[in-house]
């Protein structure tokens, strides 16, 4: 990529167009009355990372009682019900 460049008065009036310079060209030095001041480039950001959520699923399935068997279902209907 070329260096352009653009003066302090086009960065001032007309922002667009040296937006558009520094698209094109990477960077862009500005003059000062003729001299070279500053350097202007884009910024690399970064994506930002997400975290990773938790499994909610797996804690409640972790924390749920054991499900009874047949056979200790009908023990507990029969000790409920009682003798009616």
């Amino acid at each position: 990529m070329s260096t352009a460049t653009a003066t302090i008065r086009e960065l001032r009036t007309d922002f667009r167009a040296v937006k558009r310079k520094i698209e094109q060209h990477g960077e862009i030095i500005i003059t000062d009355n003729g001299d070279p001041a500053y350097m202007m480039k884009p910024v690399a950001v970064k994506p930002e990372k997400r975290p990773q959520l938790p499994d909610y699923y797996s804690r409640v399935v972790r924390r749920q009682p054991k499900p009874l068997s047949p056979a200790e279902t009908r023990r507990f209907w029969e000790e409920e019900r009682g003798d009616r």
